[in-house]
């Protein structure tokens, strides 16, 4: 009789799992998730503690590494903040690409097109740490996201 009734409550906790999935905002349901399974969730577009949001890489980058996007032999303020940044980087041992572009084809909403917007239209450089991004972010920031800390 126990083996029927854990069966039953099992075959209602999924079906439960799969009407809020139709019928919760897709973010709703992935808090409640984390809740449950104990992972550490931040609200969709919640800063870290570093400032960096989460946003979709761009297409091409793996998010094994830091991605400065910034122009290349540029004499702007801009250019020579994403100089110095790569050159802290270097020092601290901590793996980074560069890159002039980037796009996006994979955007599932407005609100991940609007986050990705708000990031990419701030103050250069734009760096990438895995999927968090930030405008403008010092070295400390970036090596901190980085390191996890």
């Amino acid at each position: 009789m126990n083996v029927l009734k854990v069966g039953f409550f099992t075959a209602v906790a999924a079906l439960a799992v799969l009407a809020a999935r139709e019928y919760l905002p897709r973010d709703a349901v992935q808090a409640v998730a984390a809740r449950v399974t104990g992972e550490a969730a931040t609200e969709s577009g919640a800063p870290s503690r570093h400032g960096f949001v989460d946003i979709p890489l761009p297409d091409g980058q793996s998010g094994h590494h830091v991605v400065i996007f910034a122009p290349a032999n540029c004499p702007s303020d801009a250019a020579q903040r994403a100089e110095a940044l790569a050159r802290r980087l270097d020092d601290a041992g901590i793996p980074y690409t560069r890159s002039q572009s980037a796009n996006f084809s994979t955007l599932s909403s407005q609100d991940e097109a609007n986050r990705v917007m708000s990031v990419m239209n701030g103050p250069i450089p734009i760096v990438f740490v895995r999927k968090r991004a930030r405008a403008k972010p010092d070295a400390d920031a970036v090596m901190a996201e980085y390191r996890g800390g």
